[in-house]
């Protein structure tokens, strides 16, 4: 019935050393125990109870479960009298409704409410066989909910029925008298009208003053209400037959109901609410103690600066305060003192809240305790007022003029001042005095889980090294940090390893875990190394050894959707993942970039394969943009889980075996360079065997030598072309690898540009080198269209280098371009109006076309 102020996020810290702990916290609070000793009682039917007539029709054999169905649900309470009575009757349909339907169990809290039993009868053949026996119940602590640290001091009167069979009709009847004070009296309610077991007749009944004012709210297909008056008192009868089971759905989020009920209040607004728990919970003010040392030792640490102050108040609650829960009777509502809370260093939601009001509030610092529903979030808008709509609490401060909204209850947060993350509750109901109404809570940024698992192949046969590296941020780090403190690194360790031996089989840890923590920032990696043997898998036919790949991180963050799921289906939100493959093989990679992706209003999905010299990367982004999908969503949502599952996360690569390698050389290349090489000696051959004019020398005159500044120009021809070459075979431009370094048109041209420039380069310079040797009369005009060649390749190489920002072949270095267009500027004038450069380079060709004058032709000049 009651909804106890607890965090849901403390479902992940359930712990078997909390029985230990339990224990414990029963023996310290012994006499509260003892105060409200659980006992049950015997008592007539009280006599202000409305009439329910029978009804003996059953359900729909095939409706059936269990064995067993509900043949009457009724429920009264008298709100003036504070009694609950309830009338229940079960019928036994086979061997394995006597198994699931022969106990009786009423949960009940001591401290402030009493349990009458009236009657238990078994019908056997028509026939009454009285079990009323008040020394057959077991009454045990029923602490549900101590695995969350939550201790609520309440009890179950138990009894197990012997001699139960087939075909016996169970029936009992008690009241439970007494509300928790905490309420001051003020009556709230909500009452559903559809059980997990189908119920043939079911009556419900409120009675009241006539006078009470109570505000109603109908949810889904609620029974019509019969209202009658009389004796001063106001009843509101809802009676329904043959109500079916309910069907939830495992996957629905927490604030969807598909049942029929009715939310009842007597409270008017949310203001009434407001004032109600203010009263209980006011800040600490005089604060002594343990609690106002502390107080003063952080205002000495932290001076006038009130952000510093307020971080230094929430990391001592949340991380010194740890999180427990003892909430018997009124204390399931009211927060302990908090001095009291410091000193004993435990508390709930509640008391850890309030506590940290109190701190800031002795700095001067406006805040104030939220009441917030962690289940149900922002759909709380459609409740009633009433104390039941909240689970939890948590806190809003001002902070130099920020408002910060702070929860209490998670220990290890990380960043700096009033950067904290705080989780999407939606809605929320501010204690100050004066609130009328519930506030909108500003979303924090999501955090990021951003997943990198390396594969180093060696061979085929090497074990293969595996690193994951895995980066958390925001409330993701705060998690993870979270889960580290409490699993401790060995545990950790061997849940990760137990995670991947999953998929393989022959995995070994080979390193501890490396967590590197960077608090500010609020930034958390963890970095595993193992390694694989047995990575390929051989195909007994081909002969190829293989292995598959799959983005399990992605896949597990789907929900399980059926042809039977009618209700919207809970997602994972904020939920922002990154996950990458990536596998380093020997031999480079022949696949396209690919890409896919899909968006949705409520999710988006992306995936790119791509390769970068020996390294394939796969990578794969899921967001989730709302927490649930709509039922009108649900097939879209369905079809895109399937397709993804099965087509859109895996991807399976081979390994050649035996002698055969993985392609090393581009053999477009090697062709393209062959090609190119013999066409460029064709040209050459053919344009230096062309004929040119023949020449005549002067009586006593013959050929010059090469000498000189020509002697150098010989050297840097000949360094020129051996500088070519050892580029072309240092670069790797003829590796596949070196291809696969880019995917795109601009990069495989460039590297095409490269090669080809390189090449006429080199056999440029050699053919310069061979007309100077050979002192041919073509030189000055071939090596100035060369050296312009050369200043301009540079240039252009140097710019393309720049602009692609992906050459990885051969680095730009601009003393080369440097040098080129100083040899162009000084060599091209020099070959222009050198006298040696005209005096040497004279030989024609054919090269004996060359005569002399005679020695008379030269004196008649």
């Amino acid at each position: 019935m009651f909804i106890y102020f607890h965090s849901g996020m403390q479902k992940r810290f359930k712990i078997y050393f909390t029985l230990v702990v339990g224990g414990l916290i029963l023996l310290s609070n012994y006499k509260v125990v003892k105060a409200g000793t659980p006992v049950v009682h015997v008592t007539p039917k009280p006599t202000w109870l409305s009439t329910c007539k029978p009804y003996n029709q059953r359900p729909s054999a095939r409706t059936i479960e269990r064995g067993y169905f509900y043949a009457l649900i009724e429920q009264q309470e008298h709100i003036e009298k504070q009694a609950d009575y309830h009338h229940v009757i079960k019928e036994i349909v086979s061997e394995t409704g006597i198994q699931n339907a022969s106990q009786i169990n009423v949960g009940f809290d001591p401290s402030f409410q009493r349990l009458d039993f009236h009657e238990i009868i078994v019908w056997r053949n028509n026939k009454p066989i009285n079990r009323l026996n008040v020394s057959a119940f077991k009454v045990i602590a029923d602490e549900q909910d101590l695995s969350n640290f939550i201790y609520q001091g309440s009890y179950s009167a138990l009894l197990i029925l012997d001699d139960i069979r087939k075909g016996d009709r169970i029936e009992y009847s008690y009241t439970l008298t007494g509300r928790n004070p905490i309420f001051n009296g003020r009556f709230c309610d909500d009452i559903a009208f559809q059980w997990s077991q189908p119920i043939a007749h079911q009556y419900t009944a409120l009675i009241t003053s006539a006078q009470k004012k109570l505000n109603f709210k109908s949810i889904n297909n609620v029974p019509k209400v019969a209202i009658t008056e009389g004796e001063g008192l106001k009843r509101y009868a809802y009676e329904a037959f043959q109500v079916a089971a309910t069907r939830d759905d495992d996957s629905q989020p927490a604030w969807y109901e598909s049942r029929p009920r009715l939310q009842v209040s007597e409270f008017d607004n949310w203001a009434g609410v407001t004032n109600w728990a203010l009263r209980i919970n006011p800040p600490a003010t005089n604060i002594k103690g343990e609690l106002a040392e502390r107080i003063a030792q952080i205002k000495a640490k932290t001076g006038s600066n009130q952000e510093k102050y307020f971080r230094e108040a929430v990391k001592t609650v949340q991380d010194e305060v740890r999180y427990m829960g003892i909430e018997i009777g009124q204390y399931s509502h009211r927060a302990n003192n908090p001095e009291k809370v410091f000193k004993q260093r435990y508390g709930d939601c509640k008391d850890k809240s309030l506590l940290l009001v109190s701190m800031l509030k002795a700095d001067g610092i406006d805040a104030a305790m939220v009441l917030v529903n962690s289940g149900i979030r922002e759909h709380i808008a459609s409740y009633l007022p009433t104390y039941y709509a909240f689970d939890h609490a948590v806190v809003t401060a001002n902070v130099q003029g920020k408002q910060v909204w702070v929860d209490a209850t998670i220990s290890y947060q990380g960043g700096t001042g009033t950067d904290i993350y705080f989780p999407n509750y939606g809605l929320g109901l501010v204690l100050k005095a004066g609130n009328t109404g519930l506030t909108t809570i500003p979303q924090s940024k999501a955090g990021k889980v951003i997943l990198n698992d390396i594969y180093k192949i060696k061979n085929d046969k090497a074990p293969v090294e595996f690193k994951v590296k895995t980066t958390y941020t925001l409330n993701e780090a705060d998690d993870i940090r979270s889960r580290l403190a409490s699993s401790g690194m060995a545990e950790t360790e061997k849940s990760y390893l137990e995670y991947y031996s999953k998929t393989y089989a022959k995995i070994e840890q080979k390193d501890s875990v490396t967590v590197i923590d960077n608090l500010e920032k609020n930034v958390l990696t963890t970095i595993e190394t193992y390694t694989i043997k047995d990575f390929f898998k051989t195909d007994s036919e081909t002969n190829k050894r293989s292995a598959d790949l799959y983005a399990s991180y992605i896949s597990q963050q789907f929900p399980s959707i059926n042809g039977q799921t009618k209700t919207p289906v809970a997602i994972s939100y904020p939920l922002n993942y990154d996950y990458t493959a990536t596998v380093i093989l020997p031999g480079g990679w022949d696949i396209e970039k690919r890409s896919n992706s899909i968006s949705r209003d409520y999710y988006k999905f992306s995936s790119d394969y791509s390769v970068s010299g020996d390294t394939l990367l796969l990578n794969y982004k899921l967001s989730y943009l709302k927490d649930n999908v709509p039922v009108n969503k649900l097939a879209e949502f369905k079809a895109d889980i399937t397709k993804l599952k099965y087509n859109g996360l895996g991807y399976s690569f081979s390994y050649n075996t035996g002698n055969e390698q993985p392609a090393t050389v581009n053999g477009f290349m090697v062709m393209f360079a062959g090609f190119l090489t013999v066409g460029l000696i064709f040209l050459g051959v053919w344009f230096y065997q062309r004929e040119t004019p023949g020449i005549v020398f002067s009586y006593g005159s013959t050929f010059t030598p090469v000498g000189g500044w020509l002697v150098l120009v010989a050297v840097i021809l000949f360094l020129t072309a051996f500088f070519s070459l050892a580029v072309l075979g240092s670069g790797d431009y003829f590796s596949i690898t070196t291809w696969n370094l880019g995917t795109a048109i601009g990069y495989k041209l460039f590297v095409i540009m490269e090669v080809g420039c390189f090449i006429v380069l080199m056999i440029y310079s050699v053919y310069c080198l061979v007309l100077l040797l050979n002192k041919r009369d073509i030189l000055p005009k071939v090596i100035t269209a060369y050296l312009l060649y050369t200043a301009g390749f540079v240039l252009v190489d140097f710019i393309c280098t720049l602009l692609l920002k992906h050459n990885k072949i051969v680095q730009p270095h601009p003393y080369v371009l440097v040098y080129a267009l100083i040899a162009a500027g000084v060599g091209i004038p020099y070959f222009k109006r050198s006298h040696r450069v005209e005096d040497t380079f004279i030989v024609p060709y054919p090269p004996y076309n060359y005569s002399y004058e005679g020695p008379n032709d030269h004196k008649d000049q």
